[in-house]
């Protein structure tokens, strides 16, 4: 009997010591400088979709175009004011592709919103740091409500979703710190969406040494989790709970903090799941389409989705 227990509890002390190795690897291979992040592949690329409908310019960037990948409900025309969701993807802020929301704006959009796969500076294929992430996201929302009319949307009902480091560009949005903005973006147009909904947002900028070298001594004026303002729109949070690299303690203390001050918040754990568990390529597809269709009926039950 007593080496039955022995035995468990060496397995166990296994157990946790692989795990802690293998958390420990994973940290190690991010712990880079922000040099060597700007000095990656960027990986693979696609920042115009040919399944879109449209792919105006939002904003150019020492010569190179950034552009809106829109999808539109069937016989959608300029001049309607359909809600939009715009999608911005994850990726650690360093590299990151615009199809990761491809399928989810396919969808969406059959569901009468307008859906939007957005491109965006990131740090290892623009040389910049994660503050120009943040400032396309605001100029992003804002080329969408000043060109609301030709694009047939209404500009009151713009959703913001993106995961990850897509998410956390939610919460900066949110929040927007005025100094941290494009001197070309036309202030007076507000860069807060209407509504919000986050896959497992990256919540915490000073969580770890090698995340707070990518906003390059601007971590703490733009954390979430010490500038998260008293109100917020609409929001619905998906995370995780596998993944501590994702932050899911940080963004669940967010959202509850927001929910404590009146606002209306759902937040939906994912036991077990691990980062990224959102995308269509990952585990089967399950928890792409749990999320989609909790993601439709909630966009329906707010007022966003009339199909």
């Amino acid at each position: 009997m007593q080496q039955k227990v022995i035995l468990r509890l060496v397995i166990s002390l296994l157990i946790i010591s692989t795990l802690a190795t293998s958390c420990k690897s994973k940290l190690e291979k991010k712990d880079v400088s922000l040099e060597e992040m700007q000095a990656g592949d960027g990986k693979h690329y696609d920042p115009v979709l040919p399944t879109a409908d449209a792919t105006p310019v939002y904003k150019s960037v020492n010569g190179k175009d950034f552009h809106l990948n829109i999808f539109n409900p069937e016989g959608h025309q300029p001049g309607d004011s359909a809600a939009c969701i715009i999608f911005f993807f994850g990726g650690g802020f360093v590299n990151g592709n615009p199809p990761q929301f491809e399928e989810q704006s396919k969808y969406l959009s059959s569901k009468g919103i307008v859906a939007v796969c957005a491109d965006y500076r990131v740090i290892s294929r623009d040389n910049c740091t994660a503050v120009e992430c943040i400032m396309d996201a605001k100029s992003a929302i804002r080329y969408l409500r000043v060109h609301a009319d030709e694009l047939g949307i209404d500009p009151g009902k713009i959703v913001m979703s993106g995961g990850s480091a897509g998410g956390a560009l939610c919460w900066t949005n949110m929040i927007d710190n005025p100094e941290f903005t494009d001197a070309a973006d036309d202030v007076s147009v507000s860069c807060k969406p209407d509504a919000v909904v986050m896959f497992n947002p990256v919540t915490n900028f000073e969580e770890y040494e090698f995340r707070i070298r990518k906003f390059d001594g601007a971590a703490a004026a733009l954390n979430p989790m010490t500038h998260m303002p008293d109100s917020c729109p609409p929001m619905i949070v998906y995370h995780g709970t596998a993944d501590e690299m994702a932050g899911y303690r940080y963004a669940k203390e967010a959202a509850d903090k927001l929910k404590a001050s009146g606002n209306d918040v759902t937040f939906v754990p994912f036991e077990g799941a691990e980062h990224g568990f959102y995308q269509r390529n990952k585990n089967d597809g399950k928890y792409y389409e749990e999320t989609l269709q909790l993601t439709e009926n909630w966009l329906r039950e707010k007022g966003f989705l009339l199909q």
